[in-house]
């Protein structure tokens, strides 16, 4: 099976040589390799999917990490399925997937944003975490951001992201974003790269060197924060000043509405106006 997963990643990076897809597609299906063993894609079972979902169950790993690992399997045997239409994929969604918790999304109180940004020391870092956090950007569209990305002359200085399967958007500035992106840009290097933010070898940085930095930063400040609830930042202070879901949705980037609304549902003034009216009427209640 290994020779058919290498086919697999060498067809996903072709497309899209720039997202990091391949990388997880590779760790999870020889994640899968090491529990089934490098056998024919063809010999795989039901019972072989069952077993896998278990092992990762007992490592301890989350529904979602589970679910994101049978998707690349899915994947994998589509890829094979072009080739060969009588495979069979053996993953069955209704019984192999795991039911996910939902959660609500948590924004970084404005205490701990402060201890944060005051703990970066370089523009560079500033203007990029400034962007997660007024944008909505993901580690990924910051590292891909590149200088023809950039439109801040027109009327509402914005830039282009890239976003999962490679799908563009507008991201509109904020004056503060702004001011911070237009000071980091007066001092990048001149290079031949046009990554927007440039690592110390004047090329692009990795997501994985940008995650690093933040982690620095956070254990500096000693704050609970993470690259995503930067983005659940963004989206919560847009919720609460009654900016429409439709809009919400299309400057985070998302596929689903129904993805959108998980911010209505942690920050939704009506429910608040609501139970503020009824504890004030309840006897007993303030």
């Amino acid at each position: 099976m290994l020779s058919e997963i290498e086919s697999f990643v060498h067809w996903v990076r072709r497309r899209n040589p720039d997202a990091r897809t391949w990388r997880d597609y590779t760790y999870d299906l020889k994640q899968f390799v090491e529990v089934v063993g490098d056998q024919p894609p063809r010999s795989i079972t039901l019972q072989d999917i069952d077993r896998f979902v278990i092992a990762q169950a007992d490592r301890g790993l989350n529904p979602a990490t589970i679910n994101r690992r049978l998707a690349a399997i899915i994947s994998f045997y589509t890829f094979l399925s072009d080739e060969d239409p009588m495979l069979v994929c053996p993953v069955h969604p209704r019984r192999h997937f795991l039911i996910e918790p939902q959660r609500l999304p948590r924004p970084v109180p404005q205490q701990d944003l402060d201890k944060f940004f005051a703990a970066i020391d370089t523009l560079r870092d500033r203007a990029m975490f400034t962007l997660m956090l007024r944008c909505g950007l993901r580690i990924a569209e910051i590292a891909g951001l590149r200088l023809i990305d950039l439109y801040l002359d027109e009327p509402y200085p914005r830039l282009v992201a890239r976003g999962k399967g490679s799908k563009e958007r507008s991201a509109y500035l904020s004056p503060q974003a702004e001011r911070v992106l237009r000071a980091y840009l007066t001092e990048r290097p001149h290079a031949a790269s046009d990554f927007v933010f440039l690592s110390y070898q004047n090329d692009g940085m990795s997501t994985t060197a940008i995650h690093k930095r933040l982690m620095r930063y956070r254990d500096q400040a000693g704050v609970n924060l993470t690259a995503h609830r930067l983005r659940h930042t963004f989206a919560n202070n847009l919720v609460s000043v009654d900016v429409p879901v439709l809009s919400i949705q299309k400057l985070l980037g998302h596929a689903w509405l129904t993805t959108t609304q998980t911010y209505v549902a942690a920050n939704d003034r009506q429910v608040q106006a609501d139970y503020d009216a009824a504890s004030r009427g309840l006897e007993g209640w303030r």
